[in-house]
């Protein structure tokens, strides 16, 4: 005999839900009716309108009183209590759900046909996970990859929606519902599709909302927090997007000076809703902050914090302040003053990045400027320099104004270690005294100027990609010693200083000139130098008598005198990298006026007789001799030690260096 499957399978249903009632009687045979009590008839369907035959219908207050539906989805229920009555429907292959329908006693109602879904999945765990006086957390899963949305409202018709994320299917699923009043009952239920088939419905269900004074929940983190420079020098103003809860009451604003350090509250006064920014008046200067920004509700919930926004605050530095690596980088978007009674110590290894314009708009409009009247101590390990450099990537020359010292007299200024990038002049020291040693300046129109100063000392810096090495003018008694100086047009450009010493310097690979000087007067040398360049001039000297020696040369142009008679002797002349295959000009003299001056002794190869000296002419114990150099061995560009010394051991012409003079 072939048995229907499903009413099998309603049977067993049914059996089972007798035994655990322990009741002995079929349908609702053995049920005593009231006369307040009414009956119900209709018919179950399915979408297309067609019966549904075995489901069950049961009234949802008492589980007892149930009807399977015949081959045409008719069902009739007695013994159901009089009034608004809610009924389950539940049938194999399709959605479970409710309807609603109003009993008379000693009556049977009719209701219309009531259609459920078939179901290509199933609703499991739907509940309530989180409840407040204004929102709630409805979540669920489904058997298979859905999307869909929960229909809500304070009535069983709803009237207002939530979606998922569209496009986005999911076995697990949650939606926020917002803009909920307190202390209502509110109904829901869940619509989804498998993607690319119909919608299908969950049963319904319902919580109610707390009372505001019970709500425990706090509101969302604001987000999109960020800060920015106000007009003021000293002032920062805090933004964030508005927190969507309706019962939000304001903002609290948090400060520290350490991203991972306690946050404190930076005013007590909180920030109403609607006014979603916060301008801090209490910041100081040379110091970077950290702020965060949490939500307060009516019933005084506090949320968390989503992200963190930093600002260094530019300005006037009148104290002590501390940059530190474990804060870095430091975003400098203003000008910054060291005044007189200021001193900023900077640690080894932080980052200091200019921003591309300047907040404030003084002095230089367009661009960032620190100037320093006070103190800088910057004096850092090899290893972990401290750096200046323009936030953006590629930056041009001239991104920001540099670093200037301007009529510092204190000794306590210290830049070592130091690397300043895309300035237009990465360091400008006036009348001032400090340690200046150990800097590199990249990218830069000029890596360093020095004005007005007296017995100040400057060594190893190393200038870069810089359209000039270095100004030097109006000083007295200035040292520049083992530096370097890498593709400039010119290396060093001195101009009436009293008194100079540039010794143990590299002047490498420049375009037009390696050394121009013009000087005021005092005493004047050039010692223990390197210049290195396919095309320029070595040594230009315009004015005043100066000592050139122990130097060598290997360039087209070696020293070019415009007026006097220099000391010019000991010196090794080349012209190996000659873009034009010889030296062009030994020791030209632009006067050569009679008797023609004499310089030397000098070793001079690689110049024919003509153009080895021009207006002046050799000393007799000049010389022409091969040399050997360590960089044949080494096999460094730059490595014009001898291998031996020359012209003898008690007096060696040329550079006299321990170390390679400079390795690319």
């Amino acid at each position: 005999m072939k048995l229907n499957l499903n009413r099998v399978r309603a049977t067993m249903l049914l059996a089972a839900l007798l035994l655990i009632l322990g009741l002995g009687i079929n349908g609702c045979a053995g049920n005593s009716v009231t006369p307040r009590e009414g009956g119900l008839q209709g018919r179950i369907v399915d979408k297309s309108g067609l019966p549904v035959e075995d489901a069950l219908v049961t009234w949802e207050y008492d589980h007892t009183r149930w009807s399977l539906t015949d081959a045409d989805g008719k069902y009739v229920l007695d013994g159901i209590g009089f009034g608004d009555q809610t009924f389950l429907v539940q049938a194999f292959g399709y959605h479970s759900a409710r309807f609603g329908l109003a009993i008379y006693s000693g009556q049977t109602s009719a209701a219309e046909d009531f259609a459920i879904e078939a179901k290509s999945f199933d609703y499991l765990e739907i509940k309530v996970a989180e409840v407040s006086a204004t929102h709630a957390v409805i979540s669920w899963k489904t058997t298979d990859y859905t999307n869909g949305l929960v229909e809500y409202g304070e009535k069983e018709s709803f009237g207002r929606t939530v979606r998922e994320e569209n496009g986005v299917y999911a076995t697990t699923h949650s939606v926020r519902l917002i803009d909920l009043a307190p202390e209502k009952q509110y109904f829901f239920r869940i619509i989804a599709n498998r993607e690319g088939r119909s919608t299908e419905t969950s049963t319904s269900g319902s919580f109610v909302t707390q009372n505001s004074l019970e709500d425990r929940t706090p509101p969302a983190a604001p987000t999109g927090v960020s800060a920015a420079l106000t007009s003021v020098p000293g002032q920062v103003t805090v933004f964030w997007a508005a927190v969507a809860d309706p019962d939000l009451k304001g903002y609290k604003v948090y400060r520290s000076e350490l991203a991972n350090a306690p946050f404190s509250q930076v005013s007590n006064t909180l920030i109403p809703k609607g006014q979603e920014r916060f301008t801090d008046y209490t910041a100081v200067v040379g110091k970077k902050y950290h702020y965060r920004v949490t939500a307060i509700d009516q019933a005084g919930n506090e949320g968390g914090y989503n992200n963190v926004a930093s600002m260094l605050v530019p300005g006037n530095i009148s104290t002590e302040v501390r940059w530190t690596r474990a804060n870095s980088p430091y975003i400098l978007a203003g000008d910054l003053h060291v005044t007189e009674t200021g001193k900023l110590s900077i640690d080894s290894g932080v980052e200091v990045l200019i921003a591309e314009n300047d907040s404030f708009r003084l002095g230089d409009v367009n661009r960032v400027e620190i100037t320093v009247n006070g103190a800088i101590v910057a004096s850092a390990s090899a290893d972990f320099p401290v750096v200046f450099a323009a936030e953006r990537p590629n930056p041009g020359k001239g991104f920001w104004s540099g670093i200037k010292f301007d009529g510092v007299d204190s000794a306590v200024n210290t830049l070592v270690n130091v690397v300043i990038s895309d300035a237009d002049t990465g360091l400008h020291i006036i009348n001032s005294s400090g340690i200046f040693s150990t800097i590199k300046v990249k990218n830069s129109n000029t890596a360093v100027k020095v004005e007005n100063n007296i017995n100040l000392q400057i060594d190893q810096v190393m200038a870069q990609r810089c359209t000039t090495g270095m100004e030097l003018k109006s000083n007295k008694n200035l040292k520049v010693s083992d530096s370097t100086f890498i593709h400039p047009a010119t290396g060093i450009s001195s101009q009436l200083n009293d008194g100079i010493r540039i010794s143990g310097c590299n002047f490498l690979e420049y375009t037009s000139t390696g050394l121009v000087s013009n000087e005021a007067g005092g005493t004047i040398e050039f010692s223990n130098n390197l210049f290195v360049s396919p095309l320029g001039t070595g040594i230009k000297l315009t004015q005043r008598n100066a000592t050139i020696d122990y130097s060598t040369f290997d360039t087209p142009y070696a020293i070019q005198i415009s007026q006097g008679s220099p000391v010019i002797r000991k010196n090794i002349f080349m012209a190996t990298r000659s873009a034009f295959g010889a030296g062009k000009k030994g020791i030209e003299h632009l006067l050569g006026t009679m008797p023609l001056p004499v310089f030397g002794p000098n070793n001079m190869l690689g110049f024919s007789a003509d153009v080895s000296y021009i207006g002046c002419t050799a000393s007799a114990d000049s010389k022409s001799d091969e040399v050997l150099l360590m960089k044949e061995i080494s096999g460094a560009t730059y490595d014009y030690r001898l291998r031996q010394p020359y012209p003898g051991i008690e007096d060696v012409w040329g550079i006299n260096r321990e170390t390679i003079p400079y390795e690319d």
